[in-house]
């Protein structure tokens, strides 16, 4: 194989997407040519200069790449509407062993003679009362994690598209350089053939 074949191997070799026997293989061509040598040097120095200019972030939990299982992207969505369910539960609760307590000792002495005066409520009007709130509450909390999201992924796509951009940028400057160097290479080499040839 030529060298000029080596250069996707020696790509891919310094950003590690070989497998070991393939990896092998580059390196040993590496001991043996120095062209290579030099060019996967550089290759190793770009891919460092990237890594350490790139800012790591941990993904958000609740974002899903395509191809992998979700999980669980909505466990803190049910987790605060079970919280608001159980909360809103016991408030009900609360408020119908209150009434209950009202009903059974006659009128409250807490309760204003206006207040005494109005029929209470019916234990279905005030549980249809209770699932109203809850609603209007989970509903709510719905619309402000849709909106929150939505801003947080289209944050993290722009940035990463940047980081993109950048890369193919030094990637392209990386190639051209690459480029440049065998074409002055392949040169040189030319000029000492034609001094060899006329001695």
């Amino acid at each position: 194989m030529g060298c000029r074949e080596w250069g996707t191997k020696l790509t891919d070799w310094a950003l590690d997407e070989l497998s070991p026997l393939k990896v092998r293989e580059v390196e040993e061509h590496i001991k043996q040519c120095e062209e290579c040598a030099r060019s996967a040097q550089r290759l190793l120095a770009v891919r460092q200069a990237l890594t350490s200019s790139l800012i790591d972030r941990e993904m958000p939990a609740h974002l899903v790449f395509v191809g992998e299982k979700p999980q669980r992207s909505f466990a803190g969505f049910w987790a605060a509407l079970l919280r608001t369910a159980a909360l809103s539960a016991a408030a009900a609760a609360i408020f119908l062993g209150a009434v209950s307590v009202g009903f059974r000792h006659g009128p409250s002495w807490l309760l204003p003679s206006t207040a005494r005066a109005e029929p209470a409520l019916a234990r279905t009007e005030v549980q249809a009362l209770i699932s109203q709130a809850v609603a209007a509450q989970v509903s709510l909390q719905s619309k402000e994690i849709q909106a929150a999201t939505s801003a947080q992924v289209a944050s993290l796509r722009q940035e990463q598209m940047g980081n993109w951009a950048r890369f193919a940028q030094q990637l392209q400057y990386l190639e051209l350089a690459q480029n440049s160097e065998w074409k002055e290479t392949q040169r040189q080499k030319e000029i000492i053939s034609l001094v060899a040839h006329y001695r």
